[in-house]
């Protein structure tokens, strides 16, 4: 009877067993799949958000009412990274000019890969909105992803600054980043079968310790070294050290983004216009100007950086178009220096940390340190004049920044920080303003040095200094510099060169040329100072003349000018005649004045 009792209460054990197991296995089968679904809905809300976010730009100083970067955005281009002799930055150089077209490739080409990117490009060359741009791009094409085997795997993008890295893992940061939108579970797996995310880790330069920033790079690097895990890598950063690019180059496919080209700009200039200007026709009117003068201005090198002609589009609305509400657009586009002081004094600012970093070593030194470091904190910005300066005269920046130092600090820093040569190396990079060059540094673009440069001369004006750097054509651009950062009334000095030798003459037309800003009266006191010139002379200056004379008659207001001057009796006869015989050549109503002879007054004066 026992026996059989036992039995009885065996089987029912066991199936109680069984049942429980069985609720207990459809309970966790249940929560997984709720898991899931969960997962599910939080991956495609994160993907919704992504393809209906607004782009952001990067910089905050694009004041104004700056069009959503999405309208706006020109699609970037990028060259495989070689290195540049002497182990610089390759894919430009600091003139600013463009890599060769024959190595160029579209940026987007970046997301159709299996491998791991390194992203390299200047301060202003548009890497955050590359990735902003990825994001949206990755979410696009993962709505409208196709499930069917054998395709490439799609992705989600993910962004994280390269910061968060700094004390935590990869996964760590992503899963900080994102702990609103994911659970932080998913984002240690595959986003769906044959999928993977596009982690896009943002501005390794901002991490600005060299210790902690070979931290974080070790790490990327054994990620980008290991297959069991669902991310892809890309990784954006102003120029690095050379050692620091070469150790990820054996896992990370290196590229550098080029700057604009021409065709860029226009493409640029019609898409911010169109955006801005509802009827169509005087949109595209306003981009043709607005490209016509940023090229008449000299301003098109410049705007190489995506950055730097946004700016440009900006302060030209200010003073030319719609913005400064005008019907018409009036010839007058930012000058160079207008733009270069709005980006150096930001850059200055974002490069913060690297002068904190500075300073705080130069504090921990006793006795003269801190008084070292609170010197350095007043004089940061007279440093990169140094560097630029000392860049633009012997190619040598670190050394004469140091050298500088060394003349006016109350100490000398290197006997208190032995390697202080590479922190003063570390403090110009950490601005994005200079870029590493072997063992030293050069600027982003050679007006970038010619703007530092003409900072301590604009200070201590000297007109006939200044005159002398106007003269030579290979100083000519830092004097215009020197002359728009210095606190005088323009008009006058102009005048002054206008009524002075055959070279002055000149450098007055080069300043109206690169879009200086002047009263009519002064204005046409140049233009009748250039004809003279060009009409009564001979040589170098007046060829140049004639050259600067034809760069202005592309501009209707110019061309207004020289015909009133050739009708005016109150000119003198021979400015008259210059007028007139630079008018009776059809050539020169349309462009550069190339096509006359030097010296046309032997030809008989048109003007009687």
């Amino acid at each position: 009877m026992l026996s059989e009792a036992d039995s009885i209460a065996s089987i029912v054990g066991t199936s109680l067993a069984l049942l429980l197991a069985l609720f207990g296995g459809i309970a966790a089968w249940r929560r997984h799949r709720e898991s899931r679904s969960d997962a599910t809905t939080s991956i495609r809300d994160l993907v919704s958000a992504q393809l209906s976010g607004v782009l952001t730009h990067a910089h905050r100083f694009l004041d104004g009412n700056v069009s959503p970067l999405a309208v706006v955005y020109v699609p970037q281009r990028v060259a495989t990274a070689e290195p540049a002799p002497g182990g610089g930055p390759a894919g430009g150089s600091a003139e600013g000019t463009p890599a060769s077209p024959a190595l160029a490739i579209p940026a987007d080409q970046l997301l159709r890969t299996d491998r791991h990117v390194l992203l390299i490009g200047t301060a202003g060359s548009g890497k955050t909105a590359f990735v902003g741009h990825a994001m949206a791009e990755r979410a696009r094409s993962w709505a409208g992803r196709t499930r069917a085997r054998g395709r490439e795997q799609a992705e989600i993008g993910l962004a994280i600054p390269a910061t968060a890295l700094i004390d935590r893992s990869l996964p760590e940061a992503i899963a900080e980043r994102y702990r609103s939108e994911l659970p932080q579970w998913v984002v240690t797996r595959p986003p769906a079968p044959h999928g993977r995310w596009l982690v896009l880790v943002d501005g390794l330069d901002q991490i600005v310790d060299a210790n902690v920033r070979s931290r974080v790079l070790g790490q990327l690097r054994e990620w980008a070294g290991r297959t069991d895990h669902p991310y892809r890598l890309l990784l954006t950063t102003r120029p690095l050290a050379e050692e620091e690019s070469t150790a990820l180059r054996d896992r990370f496919a290196e590229h550098r983004l080029l700057p604009f080209d021409e065709g860029d700009l226009a493409n640029f200039a019609q898409r911010w216009f169109a955006a801005r200007i509802p009827d169509p026709a005087r949109a595209r009117q306003a981009g043709e100007r607005f490209f016509d003068d940023l090229t008449r201005a000299k301003l098109d090198k410049l705007a190489y950086h995506p950055v730097l002609v946004t700016l440009a589009a900006l302060a030209w609305e200010r003073r030319c178009g719609p913005a400064a509400g005008r019907d018409e657009f009036r010839p007058s586009p930012p000058d160079r220096a207008e733009l270069l002081d709005r980006l150096v004094t930001h850059l200055l600012a974002e490069g913060d940390p690297a002068v904190d970093t500075l300073v705080d070593a130069l504090r921990h030194r006793a006795g003269p340190g801190t008084t070292v470091a609170e010197w350095l904190a007043e004089h940061v910005g007279e440093v990169f004049e140094a560097a630029a300066d000392g860049w633009l005269r012997t190619g040598r920046a670190v050394a004469e920044a140091v050298s500088w130092v060394d003349r006016h600090a109350p100490a000398s820093p290197a006997n208190l920080l032995p390697d202080w040569p590479s922190r003063i190396a570390a403090l110009l990079v950490g601005t994005g303003l200079f870029t590493p060059r072997g063992v030293d540094v050069e600027p982003i673009a050679r007006e970038v040095a010619e703007y530092l440069a003409a900072g301590p001369l604009a200070r201590s004006w000297q007109e006939e200094r200044w005159l002398t750097l106007m003269a030579d054509p290979t100083t000519r651009s830092l004097g215009g510099f020197v002359l728009a950062r210095a606190s005088l009334e323009i008009g006058p000095v102009l005048n002054r060169l206008a009524r002075g030798t055959g070279d002055q003459v000149l450098a007055a037309g080069h300043l109206l040329a690169t879009g200086t800003s002047v009263d009519p009266e002064v204005r046409d006191e140049i233009l009748a100072a250039l004809l003279r010139t060009w009409y009564e002379g001979s040589g170098p200056a007046a060829a140049g003349c004639l050259s600067v004379l034809g760069t202005l008659a592309t501009t209707p207001s110019f061309r207004q000018a020289v015909y009133r001057i050739a009708t005016d009796s109150r000119w003198p006869r021979r400015v008259r005649g210059a007028a007139s015989t630079f008018i009776a050549v059809p050539a020169l109503r349309q462009g550069p004045a190339a096509v006359l002879p030097q010296n046309p007054g032997t030809a008989g004066n048109p003007a009687g």
